[in-house]
């Protein structure tokens, strides 16, 4: 979700400022059921997974699973 404000500075310049909100709800990522048929958890799923990437890029893995809010600015002219 994205929430952002503009405003006019000048005729031709604006300025505009907001926010950007990763995983907003908080939603857990499912993994797969277990396919083991011969296994007692079989049809259950036992764990969670994070998302391949983040805002920040593919290095942060696990460590921002998460809520994340990225604040942002742009000055347009």
């Amino acid at each position: 979700m994205t929430v952002t404000k503009a405003f006019k500075l000048t005729k031709r310049v604006s300025f505009a400022a907001g926010m950007n909100f990763y995983n907003l709800l908080n939603h857990a990522n499912f993994g797969n059921p277990d396919g083991d048929v011969s296994s007692r958890t079989f049809g259950q799923i036992l764990s969670t997974v994070t998302p391949p990437s983040s805002p920040y890029g593919n290095f942060q893995g696990a460590a921002v699973s998460g809520r994340v809010i990225q604040t942002v600015a742009k000055i347009s002219f």
